[in-house]
């Protein structure tokens, strides 16, 4: 097997020299930096940079440091994003996701002062305050990187600015298609030009923990590779990226291995996941002795006692050392609760509306001795709870002596009356606006005199112009049953990113009474066969994701949806092993056929300052201009431009919102937007 060393960049072989949320984009870290500013994967490819970089040490955090920003949109390979108030457009690899930025302030803080680790002066109190603030979000107060790895790097490689796969498709920064192809495939390998033999693969580093490591120093991941002999028997623990504790061994970034070794890159990550979250273990239960111990000198703190305050947890001495052990062996014999799978009675459990990993087992008992004693069983206090749940605020709980649990009693005056509505003038005022409201019989009709189901209707024939309404509601139609074709095509290949990620559109099955956000998304095989290829769905958003690609038939799926009352709608689907590339997509297909009748003013006459809204949205998947398709949108991004048109056309349809005439004095007056590109 071959490695490709970075004769140029000063990282290489024996003798040689990537709706709102919260992100953090790269920035330089001081305003001198900020003309020569590079993305931090970049490695430099000619001498002056690399002299800078090497030489000098401006690699890493001393040159490059995070902001926190808000997401607002992405389009193409650009992201908008909002910062103290001010909008503004970067490059989508300078977006890096919240929490892998967090991890990177994670290792600052823990490597700061270390030998053998960049330094970052940029890390200051607000960026710490934060840090501290999501941590205590998480269990113990940690954030676990082996598990960030595990659900979003093992199949993705961070690597350089470009790079080129096995099919000779180029990457940016991130590469998500990693391989596990057989050991067998991989050739023996030969040494010439830029590529040299290699022995084995022996270390990994994530991206947050290469970039702050002086041995590596760019946001790459960085592989730990032992080269062939003779170079196995040298000691490269002096040069840049060697490794003082490996002889032969140096850190080489992702962009320096080839694609068909994808193998040894997951076997890495593999091993680095298990031995990191041994380490999280550890730390776990590090943290929960600590704790412990202060709370034992805390109790046990006094004048005579000063001493005791000044033991650490990793030099407690005898006695309080077995103590703390005494205390873990009690916790461990404490019986654990036994989670059931089927009710009582061998019925599925209910599934809790909103931890949806939960079930209940409720039977309520009517009888009258269990009705009497609703008073006395009803919880009042935080503990009568069961962990995670707790009482409705407000009312708050209810104190002793408390019977509004008791439907049996009859209410009472203060619970029936109120004295502000009681006011006659208030009352006078009341009834004259309703009286005044109820003779515009042009546009309304008062309803329930005779029944006192007293309510306002508005009347038949004061609807008005219904052109654009039509036309919105139409196309919406149109729409639907464009997503509701493309769902019988689903690739499997589509359903592995999580970049772009497959949402199922609730809206598609949803009557109109009933159209709003469900609780719940529940995936069905209608055979009742074991799903393949790891396919789950995500319960709140509908994210329909797969392991892998090993899918030998076409597989019929239902994704139902529910709300409170229950399952309200399901949306068929089919996953194919096919391998759908434009122009053959379904999606590139439907796409066009939207398009052109969006086109047509005179099939879709809508409002002038609506179609000019929904064709910035639409130019997404279509290009108005020279009338093509954009072939290079994945399925997932298909499907969230499709629902959020979906969305604005019922919206614009019903409630009128479009854009008025401030709107459009605002977009064309220089003193209100400043323009996007400098007059010519």
């Amino acid at each position: 097997m071959t490695f490709e060393g970075g004769e140029t960049l000063g990282l290489g072989p024996p003798g040689c020299m990537s709706g709102a949320s919260p992100v953090w984009v790269w920035c330089p870290v001081n305003a001198e930096q900020a003309t020569s500013f590079q993305h931090p994967s970049n490695i430099p490819t000619d001498e002056a940079a690399a002299k800078s970089c090497f030489i000098e040490r401006l690699r890493g955090p001393r040159t490059a440091r995070i902001s926190r920003v808000t997401l607002l949109h992405t389009k193409g390979n650009e992201a908008l994003i909002a910062e103290d108030g001010a909008t503004r457009t970067v490059p989508k690899s300078m977006v890096l996701p919240f929490y892998e930025g967090l991890l990177l302030l994670q290792e600052l803080e823990s490597t700061q002062g270390q030998n053998g680790h960049i330094p970052a002066n940029w890390c200051d109190d607000e960026l710490r305050t934060v840090l501290e603030q999501e941590r205590m979000k998480f269990k113990n107060g940690m954030l676990s990187g082996a598990l960030y790895t595990e659900k979003r790097l093992v199949t993705t490689a961070v690597t350089g600015n470009r790079f080129i796969d096995t099919d000779e498709k180029e990457w940016s920064y991130r590469r998500e298609n990693l391989r596990a192809n057989d050991k067998a495939t991989i050739p023996e390998g030969e040494e010439g030009g830029n590529f040299f033999r290699i022995r084995e693969v022996c270390g990994y580093l994530p991206p947050w923990e290469a970039f702050c490591n002086e041995k590596c120093g760019f946001y790459q991941d960085f592989y730990q590779v032992r080269w062939e002999y003779p170079f196995s028997e040298i000691d490269y623990s002096r040069v840049e990226n060697g490794c003082p504790n490996v002889t032969g061994a140096t850190w080489e970034p992702d962009e320096c291995l080839p694609a068909h070794l994808d193998l040894y890159r997951l076997s890495a990550k593999r091993a680095w996941i298990k031995k990191k979250r041994d380490h999280e273990q550890r730390d776990r239960e590090q943290r929960s002795a600590d704790e412990k111990l202060r709370k034992r000198l805390a109790d046990g703190q006094s004048g005579s006692d000063v001493s005791l305050k000044r033991q650490r947890s990793s030099d407690m001495s005898g006695e309080l050392k077995q103590d703390v052990k005494k205390e873990e062996k009690l916790d461990e014999k404490k019986p654990l609760v036994k989670l059931a799978r089927t009710r009582r009675d061998g019925v599925a459990l209910e599934r809790d509306l909103f931890r949806h990993s939960h079930g209940h087992d409720f039977v309520p008992d009517l009888n009258e001795t269990s009705l009497g004693g609703i008073r006395t069983g009803w919880p009042k206090q935080p503990q009568d709870y069961p962990p995670g749940y707790g009482v409705a605020n407000p009312p708050g709980f209810c104190w002793e002596g408390c019977d509004c649990m008791d439907d049996q009693r009859p209410q009472r005056s203060w619970e029936t009356n109120k004295a502000w509505l009681e006011d006659a003038a208030r009352s006078a005022a009341a009834n004259s606006v309703i009286e005044t409201f109820s003779a515009q019989t042009r546009f309304v009709r008062r309803r329930g005199q005779v029944s006192k189901m007293c309510y306002f209707e508005t009347a038949q024939n004061a609807q008005g112009d219904q052109t654009h309404s039509r036309a919105a509601l139409d196309l919406a139609v149109v729409i639907e049953r464009s997503v509701t074709e493309v769902l019988k095509t689903v690739p499997i290949h589509s359903l592995i990113s999580d970049n772009d990620p497959v949402r199922f559109p609730a809206r598609l099955v949803l009557s109109d009474e009933l159209d709003y956000e469900p609780l719940r998304y529940d995936l069905v095989v209608p055979s009742n066969e074991q799903l393949p290829c790891g396919l789950e769905v995500g319960s709140s958003d509908g994210h329909l994701s797969a392991g892998d690609h090993s899918l030998a038939k076409a597989v019929n799926l239902r994704i139902d949806v529910a709300h409170a009352e229950g399952t309200v709608g399901s949306i068929p689907c089919v996953v194919t092993p096919e391998r759908l590339m434009a122009p053959n997509a379904p999606w590139i297909q439907a796409t066009l056929g939207v398009a052109q009748r969006f086109a047509d003013s005179s099939v879709c006459p809508m409002e002038k300052s609506a179609r000019a809204v929904l064709t910035e949205h639409l130019g997404e998947l279509y290009d108005f201009r020279s009338q093509k398709v954009r072939s290079e949108k994945t399925l997932g991004e298909w499907l969230e431009v499709m629902a959020r048109v979906l969305r604005m056309l019922r919206s614009t349809a019903t409630a009128n919102v479009i854009l008025g005439t401030a709107h459009k004095k605002a977009a064309f007056n220089p003193a209100v937007v400043q323009p996007q590109t400098p007059p010519q």
